[in-house]
């Protein structure tokens, strides 16, 4: 279902059209030999048949530290683990080149029930939001293996786990509460009362985290809401009205603290910056084409990397984290402009102004930007003071991601606009520096 289908290979380079989203970018198709959604053909060549998509929920991605090496080069090969709920199942990579599954419907020991979320460590611990059979059943990999450990029991509807390196969370939906515990074994969890939870992410304690303080980002509402915690207070909201979504499904937070959510009824993925301002939303709706899904609901990022795993009805998706700048505006009254919008991820940014002839004007911007709206003003002159002759100018803004698609990706917008002024007879010595 996941990684192995994917088949990484050497990454070579890819441009992207200009008016397409780049918020979501597909890896090259040297990463993924152009395989960007893996489906029931996919699954039947790896498992020999023996099982279907059924009802796709929560998803996991991890480095296994029985896979990491000294070469940072192998730090994008994951284990993936898909619940696969209506068969009870957690289908999962055995290895880098064979699927593995574990379980099956039921409520015995290496059965599960309707299961939901997923969370795994890099030591081979695997937690499943067992929501049928009202536990957390606790598992073990070692090797190719799965098998069950123990459960942590006590729930009315567990809905989804989430592991921020420190603690283990868990969501209720059923008694409307969101559960932190120190370990699988802790018998005295600390319970915060939240409204009708369904997916959780949380941070803060792992290795990759940008250096943004922990905390927990729940859909509540029955998943018309995002809330996010800090240590089980209330310290953000949004709702659906946000982001123009109609569901939230999954939620999960990326390497700089942003926050992605599944949206299953939209088919969209929405994206909202650390403090829950909407920053965009990619998917062209329903539909089979590589903008569209087919029902999304679990979500999966890999925090050193940037790459997105997506469940989907029928299958999974396979996604990079780009970066793209919505509603850019510029307007310019002959003796200077301005630009502006908002930049959905961050990214190395370069803004200059040319002359007709292609020479530097002034250099309005050059560094690293984090996500949201920006808004720059050019007065006219050049970095020495002086007022640009009368003629016409472009302005060029360029971004590339500071993310996966690093030095795979990067955008431009160029703009031409009239200077007013006078006209150029002989320029000055110095004049065209910046």
């Amino acid at each position: 279902m996941y990684f192995v289908f994917f088949a990484l290979m050497a990454a070579v380079g890819f441009t992207t059209d200009h008016d397409e989203n780049t918020t979501i970018v597909f890896p090259p198709y040297g990463h993924c030999m152009g395989i960007y959604r893996a489906g029931q053909d996919q699954l039947s060549l790896l498992l020999g048949g023996m099982l279907h998509f059924d009802d796709p929920q929560g998803l996991a991605a991890v480095l296994p530290d029985a896979w990491d090496t000294s070469d940072p080069s192998d730090d994008d090969e994951l284990a993936v683990y898909g619940v696969n709920s209506g068969s009870g199942n957690i289908i999962y990579n055995a290895s880098m080149y064979a699927l593995g599954y574990y379980g099956e419907e039921g409520s015995g020991a290496d059965q599960l029930l309707s299961p939901h979320g997923i969370a795994a460590t890099t030591t081979g611990t695997v937690y499943v939001a067992d929501t049928g059979n009202h536990r957390v059943a606790v598992l073990h990999r070692s090797g190719q293996r799965i098998s069950s450990e123990s459960f942590i029991e006590g729930f009315s509807e567990p809905w989804d786990v989430a592991l921020d390196g420190l603690y283990i969370w868990v969501t209720d939906r059923a008694a409307g509460t969101l559960s932190r515990y120190t370990s699988a074994s802790d018998m005295n969890p600390v319970v915060f009362q939240v409204d009708s939870p369904r997916g959780v992410a949380a941070t803060g304690y792992g290795e990759y985290t940008d250096g943004h303080p922990a905390c927990q980002v729940v859909i509540t509402g029955n998943g018309t809401a995002l809330t996010k915690l800090v240590d089980g207070s209330v310290v953000k909201t949004a709702d659906l009205s946000s982001c123009g979504g109609s569901f939230f499904n999954y939620v999960e937070l990326d390497y700089h603290g942003n926050v992605w959510v599944t949206d299953s009824i939209a088919c969209r993925i929405h994206k909202f910056d650390p403090q829950l301002n909407y920053l965009d939303s990619w998917g062209d709706g329903y539909g089979e084409a590589d903008g569209s899904f087919l029902h999304p609901t679990g979500l999966a990022i890999w925090d050193r990397f940037g790459q997105i795993f997506v469940a989907e009805s029928s299958g999974a998706r396979y996604f990079w984290v780009g970066s793209d700048i919505k509603n850019l505006s510029f307007s310019s009254d002959g003796n200077g402009c301005s630009v502006s919008g908002r930049l959905t991820e961050k990214a190395a940014m370069v803004v200059n102004i040319y002359r007709s002839d292609g020479s530097l004007a002034r250099s309005l911007y050059s560094g690293r930007r984090t996500p949201g709206n920006f808004n720059l003003e050019w007065d006219g002159t050049t970095l020495q003071g002086r007022r640009v002759y009368r003629g016409e100018y472009t302005i060029s803004i360029n971004i590339e991601p500071v993310y996966s698609s690093r030095t795979y990706f990067d955008k431009t917008w160029l703009q031409e606009f009239h200077m007013d002024g006078q006209e150029e007879v002989e320029a000055p010595q110095g004049e065209r520096s910046r």
